[in-house]
């Protein structure tokens, strides 16, 4: 390890924008208390008394854990506190605690050491996993390190964490968790750098509840900062200055000052439509995970539910959702929100969201793997059991079904078939069924080949930009090696949504896009004039979308983006649009738009070393 840059060097690192917002502040550097596994061997007549020592740990842990939860609770939001509470269901699980025990019982190991020899393997099996699982090895560490402390008959790493001086600072370490986070006075942690981690992980979507600007993925920051170094933390754009130059913090103040007039102006945008110039309306729905996220939507604006992914309400479970489960969760969103629609997605379980209690077997590939409508198709008993759900919950008539990663006209049919059947049998239990709208969720190559035929049989279409570029350009999102590759303006992309959207309007039908995409200004104006009818995102960046759409003329929105089909590549395209577009997006302040311009050359010639963007020389 190289050793720590002692002068006041000025460098530049970049990594996820996790949480928006820009801070000017000094940084704690939080180095986290090593954890020393005891290993030794006990009696057999020590046993018992080893296994009630690890007992009473894992419940001193779980007290300190719920006292997290409360706090978070009266301080940020119930949702958030709810983060916790997915620890607490993981030091539950019997399947963790009967494991430990038998290994103190059979093997005769010491509780700590047995808790850290389940721990690892669970920690090793989320590590390899991609995507989310991934993401929530943090939380997995967080126990590890807590309840290890606690069996070691130590004081919490957190609780020896020294208290944040008056006036703030940003938190800068490798990792840093809820636990850890929710440790700090919240009034004095200003922004978090984190070597580690993601926009998804629990820390990031902690500190956007809390309005707290946050970049994860830094790399190798904390190995070339100490506590008290300056900084500047841009979680707009991903961006972190350590020794930032005079003339940086004099654009970051005015940065600052305008981000805030900017918080304010955009809450005006709420309860405005989302109307170009020129008249033409463009539906703005939000992305959620949780049924308790429907409270939320309509104060940024939202018009409805264009995404809901059922699928997380299968994790963190020992069993399968019931039947009335589902129907109490889907049922909630539907009736608290009506008349506004809310589409959910049938279980899209596989891939980057691999269900412990359905995908038993390791893919070499599970993003083309059994997942989504195949693993439904091929697990009717799931599939019905969901189907049974919604329609139940469809009785106010504001719901919408989407089906997932459609590839064929069969699987379709097939799905629309157990519909039908769910249906039937439902009224035969005496139910009043209410009709609900059926659509189809485009993201792979082939169902944009067959778009007409799958146009004809549905009420609706939905485009997953995620899935649909790296299927059409063969690249994995996940790979950081090929990250510059996924290109959602590739000509090949932008030609696919066009005849989706051209197929649906010839039906008669919508057609939303609920990808990234969606949320991206210029991306934004590229599919409105592509004819996109609605649009799906993140909460958060409704009250953007709607102050770019009221901005712009659709007839010259069409014009630009027929313009850009023509072109060949995605360079073209791109400078194409910052040429028509990025001097109106700058005029309106958009906060995510901070254009590269503003850094010199060098700034911008990134180094990329295992797989990392690192740092960047002055």
């Amino acid at each position: 390890m190289p050793p720590k840059q002692e002068t006041n060097q000025r460098k530049m690192f970049i990594g996820q924008a996790a949480s928006p917002g820009y801070v000017i502040a000094k940084t704690k550097l939080i180095v986290r208390q090593k954890v020393v596994v005891s290993q030794y061997k006990i009696s057999r007549e020590g046993t018992a008394s080893q296994i009630d020592f690890f007992r009473k740990g894992i419940m001193q842990v779980k007290r300190e854990i719920s006292n997290l939860r409360d706090i978070t609770l009266q301080a940020v939001s119930k949702k958030d506190s709810e983060i916790f509470d997915s620890h607490l269901m993981i030091l539950q699980d019997p399947l963790l605690i009967d494991g430990v025990i038998s290994l103190i019982r059979d093997e005769r190991w010491n509780a700590g050491y047995a808790f850290h020899l389940k721990m690892q393997s669970l920690i090793e099996n989320f590590e390899n996993s991609e995507g989310i699982l991934k993401e929530r090895a943090q939380d997995l560490k967080d126990i590890y390190n807590r309840t290890l402390l606690c069996l070691n008959s130590s004081e919490s790493d957190f609780a020896l964490q020294e208290e944040i001086e008056e006036g703030g600072a940003v938190l800068t370490g490798f990792s840093i968790g809820p636990n850890m986070l929710m440790n700090f006075d919240k009034g004095k942690v200003l922004g978090l750098a984190i070597d580690s981690g993601s926009v998804t992980s629990h820390v990031s979507i902690l500190a956007r509840s809390m309005q707290i600007p946050a970049v994860m993925g830094l790399g190798n920051l904390s190995e070339s900062i100490k506590s008290n170094d300056l900084l500047i933390l841009d979680g707009t754009n991903g961006i972190v200055i350590v020794n930032p130059d005079e003339n940086d913090i004099n654009k970051y103040k005015k940065q600052i000052e305008v981000f805030q007039n900017q918080k304010l102006e955009l809450f005006t945008m709420r309860d405005l439509e989302p109307i170009t110039m020129d008249g033409k309306y463009i539906r703005l729905n939000a992305n959620i995970e949780r049924y308790e996220e429907a409270s939320e939507i309509t104060s940024f604006g939202a018009s409805g539910v264009g995404l809901y992914r059922s699928e997380f309400l299968y994790f963190g479970r020992n069993a399968l959702p019931t039947r009335k489960e589902q129907a109490d969760a889907y049922s909630k969103v539907v009736n608290q929100l009506d008349p506004l629609p809310v589409t959910i997605r049938t279980l899209d379980a596989g891939g980057d969201k691999m269900l412990s209690l359905v995908n038993a077997e390791v893919e070499s590939n599970p993003f083309m793997g059994w997942r989504s409508i195949r693993l439904c198709l091929d697990r009717k008993d799931i599939f019905r059991t969901q189907m049974k759900a919604l329609i139940e919950a469809g009785s106010r008539g504001n719901l919408k079904i989407m089906f997932p990663m459609i590839s064929s006209i069969g699987e379709l049919e097939k799905a629309k078939e157990i519909y039908e059947e769910c249906c039937a049998e439902l009224r035969a239990e005496g139910l009043s069924i209410t009709k609900v709208e059926l659509g189809a969720m485009i993201e792979i190559p082939s169902a944009v080949i067959i778009i007409e035929e799958i146009a004809k049989r549905v009420d609706f279409l939905s485009i997953g930009t995620n899935d649909l570029i790296q299927f059409t350009l063969a690249v994995d999102r996940s790979n950081g090696k090929i990250a510059s590759l996924y290109e959602p303006h590739h000509p090949a992309v932008l030609r696919s949504i066009k005849l989706v959207v051209e197929a649906a309007h010839k039906e008669g039908i919508p057609v939303s896009v609920c990808g990234e995409m969606a949320a991206d200004p210029l991306s934004t104006l590229l599919l409105v004039g592509l004819g996109v009818d609605e649009l799906s995102m993140s909460s958060w960046c409704i009250m953007e979308c709607k102050k770019i759409i009221r901005s712009v003329n659709y007839d010259e929105a069409r014009a630009i983006s027929t313009e850009v089909l023509g072109f060949s590549d995605a360079g073209s395209i791109n400078s194409f649009l910052k040429k028509k577009y990025s001097q109106k997006i700058k005029n309106l302040g958009i906060s995510s738009f901070i254009i590269a311009q503003d850094f010199t050359t060098s700034d911008r010639a990134l180094i990329k070393i295992d797989d990392e963007i690192q740092r960047i020389g002055s």
